[in-house]
């Protein structure tokens, strides 16, 4: 007997040092990976990586502000974006729980304005127009500045018939913040804070405002090519319930383990949560796709199930990311505007898994002459997509359709370009006069030919 135990307390400690080995393992590869991307100037935040109650990662990469030449730490704390739709949406489930909605419910049962169902705010599939810039949604001052806004675009028809498809909402997860201010009399701030934030111990996660100042919040930025730029100004908590909260690494891995414990949500709440009703695709140049759930994207990587969300705002862009069937998690949170968002967390659920991802590569940059950039600006068609590149203080830039804002080439020869903003590659294809009326366009792991558009004659 005594040999027995002693075969099994030693197959046990194999299996410890086995574990530890792997988590080491990936620690330094993710680490080496997450040093080339900040040493290229690429990444700029702080990272945590955990399989069960084990933390395998926890850095800061990069600067907090690069005025003041503060460095990142992963105490820091940084806006999340639309990773707040996953909090608003199990915010709706809990008072479904106790009683007071169904997700069935008109939302004319709580904001009279607005005819369609909390399901189809949830899924992203209400058809209503996107109010969020409206005039009268800017007046916070007012207590009914949402039902203002919807006002204002009374007379505007709906973007498709509710239910019919899934198109992406911030509007609509707005109204489910008034929808629970509505059920439950307190405000989304109040609400979210004391049923979900404190009760997960997450101390450092707050919807963000300028005023007061919050301890060790990071400064946001973007690219400009080659060159760091601050982000515009705008009010932190005007994405409201659709994206204005802050966090730290330490706080989404606090909301993780409250989700593997199911103390805090029930199975029933997770459950309908992580059920997708519908499918997602990013517009380019995101190479992602994945289920809707309530407040969750659902998917595969590598063969593992996973649920998150990932969030973009003013200077900020993020990624929470679990794996249930694993109990692992990836967090990723930025203080820099990049479609990279998805690639990086992407790569570092590879390195967690052991599966194959894209090395960062150190590229050489170089300065082309301007007459040769000009003989690129023009305007290319690949599908229905229509690429424009303009030519600005000797820089040449891509805009299409879903980006944000227009995003710098930078050159690694005189027709390769590469974005710090994207992943995205392009290369000029030019005849014999330097001329190019082709575009070969990697986004991702494809690879597209766009057209240059000729305009016709007389036009």
């Amino acid at each position: 007997m005594r040999t027995w135990a002693k075969g099994i307390a030693c197959g046990a400690f194999l299996l410890g040092c086995s574990v530890a080995a792997l988590g080491q393992d990936v620690a330094a590869e993710a680490d080496q990976y997450l040093t080339a991307w900040t040493q290229q100037g690429r990444f700029s935040g702080a990272v945590l990586i955990a399989k069960g109650d084990k933390v395998l990662l926890r850095k800061g990469y990069g600067m907090a502000n690069y005025e003041l030449n503060v460095a990142n730490t992963p105490e820091m704390v940084f806006r999340i974006g639309s990773i707040t739709k996953s909090f608003t949406a199990l915010g709706i489930l809990q008072l479904e729980e106790k009683g007071l909605l169904s997700v069935n419910d008109p939302v004319a049962k709580y904001v009279p304005e607005v005819p369609i169902t909390i399901h189809q705010l949830l899924c992203h599939k209400s058809g209503i127009p996107d109010f969020i810039n409206a005039k009268a949604y800017q007046d916070f001052a007012d207590p009914r500045h949402v039902e203002n806004a919807i006002r204002e675009y009374a007379d505007k028809p709906l973007v498709n018939e509710p239910g019919a498809v899934l198109r992406y909402s911030n509007s609509g997860y707005i109204l489910l913040g008034r929808v629970i201010e509505k059920l439950s009399g307190k405000s989304y701030e109040e609400y979210i804070t004391e049923n979900i934030l404190k009760p997960a111990g997450m101390t450092h996660t707050a919807v963000d405002h300028w005023a007061p100042l919050a301890p060790g919040r990071a400064s946001g930025y973007r690219w400009d090519g080659e060159t760091v730029i601050r982000a515009p100004y705008d009010e932190p908590d005007h994405p409201w319930a659709a994206g204005a909260l802050r966090s730290t690494v330490d706080d989404m891995y606090r909301f993780d383990r409250v989700l593997k414990a199911g103390t805090l949500f029930s199975k029933a709440i997770t459950d309908k949560a992580w059920t997708g009703y519908g499918h997602w695709t990013a517009p380019p140049p995101f190479p992602f796709e994945a289920n809707y759930g309530y407040g969750w994207m659902i998917g595969e990587d590598f063969g593992h199930r996973y649920v998150g969300h990932g969030g973009w705002v003013n200077g900020f862009v993020s990624q929470f990311t679990r794996y249930p069937d694993d109990d692992a998690v990836v967090i990723v949170l930025w203080n820099f505007e990049t479609a990279n968002n998805m690639v990086l967390p992407h790569d570092l659920a590879a390195i967690l898994f052991g599966a194959p991802h894209e090395k960062p590569l150190t590229r050489p940059i170089v300065h082309p002459a301007a007459e040769t950039l000009a003989r690129y600006v023009g305007e290319y068609q690949v599908g229905p997509m229509k690429l424009q590149i303009t030519l600005r203080n000797n820089r040449l830039y891509a805009f299409s359709a879903g980006q944000p804002v227009p995003y710098g080439l930078i050159a690694v020869s005189d027709t390769e370009f590469y974005c710090n903003d994207a992943p995205t590659g392009i290369r000029f294809v030019v005849d014999e006069k330097g001329m190019a009326n082709q575009i070969a366009l990697k986004i991702g792991d494809k690879e597209l030919t766009a057209v240059r558009v000729v305009e016709k004659a007389g036009n």
